[in-house]
C-alpha cells in the first residue's frame, strides 16, 4: 500500500511539473505519458502497460493514427479508440504555447470520467440500465458529445429512441453549463426542495416532485425511464400527456390526470423557459384515446440524436 502511494504521488507531481512548466504535449517523456493515462484519462492497466512499451514521448502518443492506436497499443474497441483520441487532442490543445491562460478544463483533469459517467451521471437522467455498457466502453464526458447513433445503438445498447433522446437532453445540460461538475452539483441541490431551475432536476427530485403534487402511487413508474429536469426544460415537445405516459396513469383516472396537467404547466411556467409553449387543451382533451395518446407520445420518442433546432440534442 505505501509502495504504491508513492508511485502515484510521484506520477501525481510528473503531471503538475509537466503542467507547470508549460511543456507542450510533443515533449512529454514516456513515464508522464504513462502517468497521464492512468490518472488523467483513466485508461485501464492493460492499455496502459501496452503505451508503456510501445510510446516513449508525447510526439509517438500524438502523431498516432486510429489504425496504429488499434495496432501498436491494441485497443481495438472504437470508442476506446475515440477516448484515447479525444483526450489526445485535448492535452495538445491545452499544453500548445498559444493556449489562452484560462483553458484549464476539468474534462482534462479527469473530474468528469467514466466513473462519473456511469455512476453518478446515468442515474441521475434515469437511464441506469446502461450503466455497465457505458462502463465498459469507457465513455467520460469528453466523449459525449461525439458519440453517433450508431455508437449509441450498437456499442451502448441505447436501442430505445426515447432514452436516445433522454441521453442527448442530458448531455445538452451538460454543455449549456460548460461541462462544470460543481456547478451542476450547486445548483441541484439549490434546486432540492424548491421548484425552480427544472434543468438540472435529477430523475430522483421529478419523482419526487411527482409524490409532492399527490401522484406517489405512480412515481415510481419514473425508475429507468430517462424522465430528467433537461428533457422536461429543453424538449417542447415533452408535454403533460407525454409524462402521463411515462407515469403510467391509465386513461379513465381524470383526477391524477387533471392533477397532472395543472402542476406541469405550472411547473414549466415557474421552473423553465417553455413557459410560452405551455397550451391548457381544455377538459375535453383530458383523456384521450389510448391510441392516440400513444401516437403522439411516438413523436415525441422519434427524435434522435443529429436532430438540432432549437433544444433539439446536439449533433455528432
Amino acid at each position: 500500500k505505501g509502495d504504491f502511494d508513492r508511485r502515484k504521488k510521484k506520477k501525481h507531481e510528473l503531471l503538475e511539473e509537466a503542467m507547470k512548466a508549460g511543456t507542450p504535449f510533443a515533449l512529454w517523456n514516456g513515464p508522464t505519458i504513462v502517468a497521464w493515462l492512468e490518472l488523467w484519462v483513466g485508461m485501464p492497466a492493460w492499455y496502459v502497460a501496452a503505451c508503456r512499451a510501445n510510446v516513449k514521448s508525447g510526439a509517438i502518443m500524438s502523431a498516432l493514427s486510429d489504425t496504429e492506436i488499434q495496432r501498436e497499443i491494441g485497443i481495438s474497441n472504437p470508442l476506446h479508440r475515440l477516448k484515447l483520441r479525444l483526450a489526445i487532442q485535448e492535452m495538445v490543445s491545452l499544453t500548445s504555447p498559444s493556449a489562452p491562460a484560462t483553458s484549464r478544463t476539468t474534462l482534462a483533469y479527469g473530474d468528469m470520467n467514466h466513473e462519473w459517467i456511469g455512476n453518478d451521471w446515468l442515474p441521475s437522467l434515469g437511464l441506469s440500465q446502461y450503466r455497465t455498457t457505458f462502463m465498459e466502453c469507457l465513455v467520460d464526458a469528453r466523449m459525449l458529445d461525439h458519440l453517433t447513433k450508431k455508437d449509441l445503438r450498437v456499442q451502448l445498447k441505447l436501442v430505445d429512441s426515447f432514452h436516445r433522446t433522454s441521453l442527448m437532453f442530458g448531455i445538452k445540460c451538460l454543455k449549456m453549463i460548460n461541462f462544470d461538475r460543481d456547478q451542476l452539483t450547486d445548483r441541484r441541490r439549490q434546486a432540492e426542495c424548491d421548484i425552480k431551475d427544472v434543468l438540472v432536476w435529477s430523475n430522483d427530485r421529478v419523482m419526487r416532485w411527482i409524490m409532492g403534487i399527490g401522484l406517489k402511487d405512480y412515481a415510481s413508474s419514473l425508475m429507468e425511464s430517462g424522465v430528467h429536469g433537461a428533457l422536461i426544460a429543453l424538449d417542447t415537445s415533452f408535454t403533460w400527456e407525454s409524462m402521463a405516459l411515462a407515469l403510467q396513469i391509465p386513461t379513465q383516472n381524470q383526477g391524477a390526470r387533471t392533477i397532472l396537467q395543472r402542476e406541469y404547466n405550472t411547473l414549466l411556467q415557474i421552473g423553465t423557459d417553455r413557459s410560452h409553449h405551455v397550451q391548457d387543451p381544455g377538459p375535453q382533451q383530458l383523456g384521450p384515446p389510448g391510441g392516440a395518446q400513444q401516437q403522439a407520445v411516438q413523436q415525441v420518442v422519434e427524435v434522435v440524436p443529429g436532430g438540432g433546432g432549437v433544444g433539439g440534442p446536439p449533433t455528432s
